[in-house]
């Protein structure tokens, strides 16, 4: 699956290489590469609960637009990250109920 971040600035050079230090670290994420102004995230279907809830607090953080991780809506991750109304990524993700 390939996840898109559109025109992410950067407060440091720092900062961009923790972005995709983080991104990198993480066992679903097999590729991280610059198209134009987006950088794609070439992930696993399945996330586990771990490397999702990083995507989500990465995405949130540099205001990447978090409706595509609903695709990772799953069984097994369900009530943790869509019954959760009151997370911070609920919006963002899932919309207005």
């Amino acid at each position: 699956m390939k996840l898109e971040a559109k025109s992410i600035k950067f407060l440091s050079p720092a900062d961009e290489q923790s972005f995709f230090d983080r991104l990198n670290a993480l066992s679903g994420v097999n590729d991280v590469y610059g198209l134009g102004f987006s950088i794609i995230i070439d992930t696993n279907q399945s996330l586990d609960d771990e490397e999702l809830r990083e995507i989500i607090a990465l995405f949130y953080r540099y205001g990447v637009n978090m409706k595509q991780l609903k695709a990772f809506l799953s069984e097994g991750n369900r009530i943790w990250f869509k019954h959760n109304q009151q997370s911070y990524w609920y919006k963002k993700v899932f919309g207005n109920r």
